[in-house]
């Protein structure tokens, strides 16, 4: 019997006007890290941020933060 192993990426990176964002892939929801929303981040940083939630259980705490943010999230693009 063969193992399937799936690798799920939670959070990704998409180019704004100052940098990078790190964003939900589910929801499309900008990510916070202590009420900061991580927009305009240098490339390298951005994917740092991004592998961290990913890698992290705590990547489902950020339900509850987000949507006080409503106003400045954007849809998702695949």
């Amino acid at each position: 019997m063969s193992e399937i192993v799936s690798d799920v990426t939670r959070y990704a990176i998409r180019r704004d006007r100052a940098g990078w964002t790190v964003y939900d892939l589910r929801s499309g929801a900008v990510a916070v890290i202590g009420d900061v929303l991580q927009i305009g981040l240098d490339r390298d940083e951005a994917e740092s941020v991004a592998e961290a939630f990913s890698d992290g259980p705590h990547a489902s705490a950020l339900a509850g933060v987000l949507p006080r943010f409503a106003w400045f999230q954007a849809p998702a693009r695949p």
